[in-house]
């Protein structure tokens, strides 16, 4: 699996001190992770699917982003 924080911080570093980098690279990450999970909460489909699949996909959201939570 890629490491993407790994990729980040490398090209982030670049131009910041590896602590900047690492923290640039976790806000982009969990920029990232809170999008994505909004999607899943909002999507079309999930509005139509059954309760079951709902269910899944909220703790899905809820994983990705759990800061977010409803």
């Amino acid at each position: 699996m890629t490491n993407i924080h790994a990729i980040l911080v490398g090209l982030l570093s670049v131009a910041h001190t590896p602590e900047q980098a690492d923290h640039a690279a976790r806000t982009v990450l969990d920029q990232h992770a809170h999008e994505l999970a909004e999607q899943i909460r909002n999507s079309e489909q999930l509005r139509d699917a059954t309760d079951d699949h709902m269910s899944d996909c909220l703790m899905a959201a809820d994983l990705i982003d759990p800061k977010a939570q409803r």
